[in-house]
This record gives C-alpha cells, sequence and structure tokens, in this order.
C-alpha cells in the first residue's frame, strides 16, 4: 500500500500524484484551491503534472512565487489571492518556501489580527484554532523536512522569532512521489540531502523523548548516507530518489520530537541579512561544529550513529560529515554563501531564542552561537 498514518496522512509511491490528488480533494470537497507553487522554469514539467492530476471539475488558482521566500508580504498576497476567488483549500508543491507559505497562508485566512500575533515567541501556539483550511503539501525536493511538520519559518520584518507552530499546521494530507524529484540538479539534491541529514541527526540527539521519531531519524541518516553520493552521480535512478525522499520524510515525521542549536541557527541566518540563503548549504557548514559543541551531552548517541554507519574507530561523526560534504561539493564557510560578519550578533541572538533551542542537548546561549558561528564564517 502507498498510504501511511503516522502524524498526518501520506501517501508515498512512485507515481503517486495523480491518484492521490484526485482522490483526496475529492475527499476534501475541495474544488477551488489556491496552489503555491516555488518551482522555477526549468521544472515546467513537474507544474504540467500537477495540472493534469486535477479533475475537470476542479478550478484552481495558482500562484507562482518568487524566490524572496516565505515572507510576510508574500503571504498577504496568497492570502489576498485565496479570498478574492473563493478558494475552498490550499496545494503547497514545491520546497520549502511554498510549504512553509501555505501554513502561514492557512492561518492568514481564517484568524483575525495580524500573523505576528500567532507567532510562537508571541504566545501563538494557544491562539491558533482547528479552523485552518484543508491543505495538502506535495514536496518537489528531498530534504526541506516542511511536509508532515508542526512549525512554518515566515520573514516578517523587524522581528524578533519568525516561528509559527501548532499541531493545526501539520499538513492534513502529504503526497510523496519520488518521480517528481527526477529533474533535481546537483547543487539542489546535495542542500537537500544535508538539509534532511541535519534534520535526523537533531532529532535523534534532541534532549526530549520520542522512541517512535529515534527510529525514524536513525534510519533517516542511515538511507541519507548510503544514497547521497549515489544521487549526485544518476540523478535518475529512481530507487536512489526514492530512499532519499523516504529519508526526507522521516526526518519531517521525527522532528515532532524537536531539533536543536543547527535549526535555531539556520532560522535566525534566514532571518538577517535581508537575504536568501542555500539552508541546506548552511547545515552542511555547521553540522560538524554543532556536533562538536553537543558531544559531552550526547556522546551515548554519537556512539549509536558510529555504530549505525560502521565508521572507523578512529573517525568522528563530524568527520564523517566534513567528508560527506565535500564529496557532494557544498561550500566550507558561511561567507561563500554571502553571510556578513555584522549579521551573526543578531543571529546569535535570534538563534538563543528560537523555539528549536529548546531541545538541543546542551544548553546553548547568544554567546555560544556567535563563537560557532564566527568559527564558520
Amino acid at each position: 500500500m502507498s498510504l501511511i498514518s503516522y502524524v498526518t496522512k501520506i501517501h508515498f509511491a512512485d507515481h503517486v500524484l495523480e491518484h492521490a490528488l484526485e482522490a483526496e480533494l475529492e475527499d476534501m470537497a475541495v474544488r477551488r484551491p489556491l496552489i503555491l507553487w516555488d518551482g522555477d522554469e526549468g521544472r515546467a514539467d513537474v507544474r504540467a503534472r500537477l495540472e493534469c492530476a486535477l479533475s475537470r471539475g476542479v478550478k484552481p488558482k495558482i500562484l507562482p512565487l518568487n524566490d524572496e521566500g516565505a515572507t510576510e508580504e508574500a503571504c498577504d498576497l496568497a492570502a489576498f489571492n485565496y479570498q478574492d476567488e473563493s478558494c475552498d483549500g490550499i496545494i503547497a508543491m514545491g520546497g520549502a518556501t511554498a510549504i512553509h507559505l501555505a501554513k502561514a497562508v492557512a492561518i492568514r485566512v481564517s484568524h483575525p489580527g495580524p500573523l505576528q500575533d500567532y507567532l510562537d515567541c508571541e504566545g501563538g501556539l494557544a491562539r491558533i484554532r482547528n479552523l485552518l483550511p484543508p491543505l495538502i503539501a506535495i514536496p518537489t525536493s528531498a530534504g526541506t523536512g516542511t511536509e508532515a511538520s508542526d512549525t512554518a519559518i515566515i520573514s516578517l520584518p523587524e522581528r524578533k522569532c519568525a516561528a509559527l507552530t501548532s499541531p493545526f499546521l501539520i499538513p492534513r494530507v502529504v503526497i510523496c512521489d519520488p518521480t517528481l524529484t527526477l529533474d533535481l540538479g546537483g547543487r539542489a539534491t546535495a542542500s537537500a540531502g544535508m538539509e534532511a541529514l541535519t534534520t535526523c541527526v537533531e532529532t535523534y540527539i534532541s534532549s526530549a523523548f520520542n522512541p517512535p521519531a529515534d527510529a525514524l531519524a536513525a534510519d533517516g541518516i542511515r538511507r541519507i548516507f548510503r544514497n547521497l553520493e549515489r544521487a549526485l552521480a544518476d540523478g535518475r535512478d529512481l530507487d536512489v530518489r526514492r530512499e532519499l525522499m523516504a529519508a526526507a520524510l522521516n526526518g519531517s515525521l521525527a522532528q515532532q520530537k524537536g531539533l536543536g542549536a543547527l535549526q535555531a541557527m539556520s532560522n535566525a541566518l534566514l532571518s538577517t541579512g535581508g537575504r536568501q540563503v542555500d539552508k541546506g548549504a548552511i547545515c552542511a557548514i555547521l553540522l560538524p561544529a554543532v556536533l562538536a559543541f553537543n558531544a559531552p551531552a550526547a556522546s551515548a548517541r554519537y556512539g549509536d550513529i558510529h555504530h549505525l554507519l560502521a565508521l572507523p574507530p578512529s573517525s568522528s561523526l563530524a568527520d564523517a560529515v566534513i567528508t560527506l560534504r565535500e564529496k557532494i561539493g557544498l561550500p566550507p564557510r558561511l561567507s561563500e554563501l554571502g553571510v556578513q560578519e555584522e549579521d551573526l550578533a543578531t543571529a546569535a541572538v535570534l538563534a538563543a531564542r528560537d523555539h528549536a533551542n529548546r531541545t538541543n542537548p546542551r544548553k546553548a546561549g547568544a554567546e555560544d552561537y556567535l563563537k560557532m558561528l564566527k568559527a564558520a564564517l
């Protein structure tokens, strides 16, 4: 069977998009969905598959997204389209931008007041009610971890945090079709893979207690180390693409347990400096430093991963990550991504306040984050 029910309703199979989307829209009685699409022009075939999968009775409003990310301005525009077109559901297809934004739009069209009232740091968890329109998430990469999570990261002007968190933000349906990732280029594949790896590692070493999440995270780590290089060697290998999408889904499901320092820093970097930064590359750069920082509190967990990956006795987990990063061609320094030194102090403060910092296995403050960021610049 392609149907999995854990956290939410998930379809996972090759070429499942066409069947699953039509069936789920029918089941939800959605006839006028707002479709948020963040793919570039080179992925027109993927978008065409989505449009062909809609039944004749469904009249969508398709909103292509620009490359500015999930911003408050983009949320307002999408919410206006949703209401102006009398939409009755949301489909997010693509990567992190589309799925994060869809969750924010779902709040915007169903709850009164400004979006900032629903931020996690403003007590928004208690204010988000079960009133959101139906949301279907269709990832077209293998790594963002957003498709089955309860969190949206949104960029708001002059805000100190950017996380919206609620169990009601988990998409009602997730459709994972590995064939939607066959066209991904090498850099996109490498970046997504490192983001998925980081999600799985941080979840596994998180301070919270959640054995099912641990099992999912461990399995995701294994799949990524075995298959990421192979995907770069042959991006059309469907078996490998399926393995990577499974690993990404594992990470997305497992993060219900909570993440840690790297998620906190990446959220902070994405909200400072006024630019979009490759999150997967951030993960590849910062993960060794985070592993070193957390080692005093998570050494037993590191031993588990070391055994899982059958690493040589003389090799550390951080060494394995650095070696993988070099093999897949991601940069070693934050400055290569356009991060500026003047951004770091603000990012460190934001990271210390981020919701992901709560479950980091070792207590981290702004000074700790600033030290790690400066060392990686």
